[in-house]
């Protein structure tokens, strides 16, 4: 009487891994930009909440300010609350410009490092040019 194997082989064992290493492989780059993709939008929304309370001002004070303390901030210039960019404002004779820079983590998203936003409501971003349309 011949006994039956259980359980699975050490090649077997090893055919399971190899795969999923290659999966792993294959996936996870993709994944990882897609999470710094989708971080982009926290910089879009901490630009525009700072624009909003900057066009409050102006009615209020006939001013804008590169104090973002005046706006209700803690600080000067913040970082947004995954810490995954600094927001900061130069304040000109013609209006202001709100800037997102990456830092931490999101400075691996080579191909939006900066996020610009003007009393105008123009949309820029550096390196790349379509930031804003994700």
């Amino acid at each position: 009487m011949r006994l039956r194997q259980q359980g699975i082989g050490l090649i077997e064992l090893l055919v399971v891994l190899a795969i999923l290493g290659i999966l792993a492989s294959v996936l996870l780059p993709g994944y990882q930009d897609h999470v710094l993709k989708s971080y982009r939008a926290e910089a879009m929304q901490a630009l525009l909440k700072v624009a909003g309370l900057q066009e409050m001002l102006l009615v209020d004070q006939q001013r804008y300010s590169a104090d973002l303390t005046e706006l209700g901030f803690a600080a000067k210039q913040f970082v947004t609350e995954s810490g995954r960019y600094k927001i900061s404002a130069v304040v000109t004779e013609q209006g202001y410009q709100l800037r997102a820079q990456a830092q931490q983590a999101q400075a691996e998203d080579k191909s939006c490092q900066v996020f610009l936003l003007n009393n105008y409501g123009q949309k820029s971003s550096e390196p790349a040019s379509v930031c804003w349309s994700y």
